[in-house]
């Protein structure tokens, strides 16, 4: 595939769009008369796009025109194309060469790691787990032995259930596969009680094993019994068993702000400068130096890292650096849209602190306070939250 890629480069090749209601029949003459699409992408029943050697460009008009298809060339690509447009000057022959030699050379080491399959493993941890057997950016590729690495991984790791890695072009892709969660297995001859994971009042209490030690409206510290595991009959007596319930605390979030109606907000004046920046591996080529004109600004970078086809990665990187001017300017809310925005705010604090989104809606009530104060507005937003708060602890 790889040798694939750098003979296209070399002979040339073409990016083409071809559109019909025979595409299928024009495929398949492709095929019989062993011509190459690569990156073939099929948009439609009657539109393709791909990429073929510049050679085959004229076999493919002809199948086209047989086929009834419009063929059109999108892109020209490769060294024949270079050369054609450059022919009369020496100095691209000689970078031409070099750039030969360059991208021959790149060909052998890994300029890309891509992963697939994670959720719950970030693809920033993985990375940094592939690092640490060998697989990084600039590493020699015939020293890689993917299926020892993925092995060693697998025995490391019990929340991956598998990990594969292949190696394509200077791109090493990953594919992990992440663990399920077990499900609890439980012995019934276990001996246990059920007590509180954290404060709360006791809000709903079904028990189905033991003997209860709370009832609904009684305010329990974390640790405590809730459910003991003995339970007493006429004929047995007292005897000690797995207990079993669900039992449900009732806790209160709430949070506090207070705002003005007058206040500074930052607004873009649709004033930017654009800086590029070329990064060679570790060496950086920055073509906008100096201080920004804008006195304030936020910057946003892009990048793209520099790739023939899919998989073909080279060392290079370019970044765009936009910074866009913004200004800090009064705006007065009326008493509505500032008991939204408070709201809002108070809403993403409590989520990031404790996950009220997790909650089905029978399990949580929500309760906004608002008053008026000199010149602003005091918002108090208060979650009542339903929750399992039993856990099960073996008795000694």
């Amino acid at each position: 595939m790889l040798f694939r890629i750098i003979y296209m480069f070399f002979a040339g090749y073409v990016s083409i769009i071809v559109e019909g209601f025979f595409i299928e029949r024009f495929l398949n003459i492709c095929r019989n008369k062993k011509i190459y699409l690569q990156e073939l992408h099929r948009e439609n029943s009657t539109y393709i796009k791909a990429k073929i050697l510049k050679s085959d460009f004229r076999e493919i008009a002809n199948i086209a025109k047989k086929t009834k298809c419009k063929v059109k060339i999108e892109k020209k690509s490769g060294v024949p194309f270079f050369i054609s447009k450059y022919r009369k000057r020496k100095v691209f022959a000689v970078a031409i060469l070099v750039i030969a030699i360059f991208i021959f050379t790149m060909t052998k080491f890994i300029w890309n790691i891509e992963v697939n399959g994670n959720e719950k493993i970030s693809s920033e941890e993985v990375v940094n787990l592939v690092n640490e057997y060998g697989i990084k950016i600039g590493k020699f590729k015939s020293n890689i032995d993917t299926e020892k690495i993925s092995t060693l991984i697998r025995l490391k790791r019990e929340d991956l259930s598998w990990i594969g890695i292949t190696i394509k072009g200077t791109n090493a892709i990953i594919t992990v596969e992440e663990t399920t969660e077990k499900p609890e297995i439980i012995d019934k001859n276990e001996i246990c009680n059920i007590v509180a994971t954290k404060d709360a009042v006791i809000s709903k209490l079904v028990v189905q094993n033991g003997t209860p030690r709370v009832v609904e409206g009684d305010t329990v510290k974390a640790g405590d019994i809730l459910v003991e595991g003995v339970m007493e009959g006429e004929h047995t007596g007292i005897r000690q068993v797995r207990a079993e319930a669900n039992v449900f605390g009732k806790n209160c979030y709430e949070k506090e702000k207070k705002e003005e109606f007058v206040q500074n907000e930052t607004v873009k004046t649709g004033n930017e400068e654009k800086k590029r920046e070329i990064c060679i591996n570790k060496f950086k080529i920055n073509f906008n130096k100096g201080v920004s004109k804008f006195e304030n600004y936020d910057t946003i970078i892009t990048s793209r890292k520099v790739k023939f086809f899919s998989n073909f990665y080279l060392p290079i990187e370019i970044k765009k650096i936009t910074n866009v001017e913004i200004i800090n300017q009064p705006r007065t809310y009326s008493e509505e849209e500032l008991k939204i925005k408070i709201e809002k705010e108070i809403d993403e604090e409590l989520e990031k602190e404790y996950q009220i989104s997790k909650y089905e809606d029978k399990y949580k009530k929500r309760d906004v306070e608002v008053n008026p104060e000199n010149n602003g507005l005091k918002v108090k937003v208060i979650y009542e939250i339903q929750e399992d708060i039993g856990i099960k602890k073996n008795i000694d």
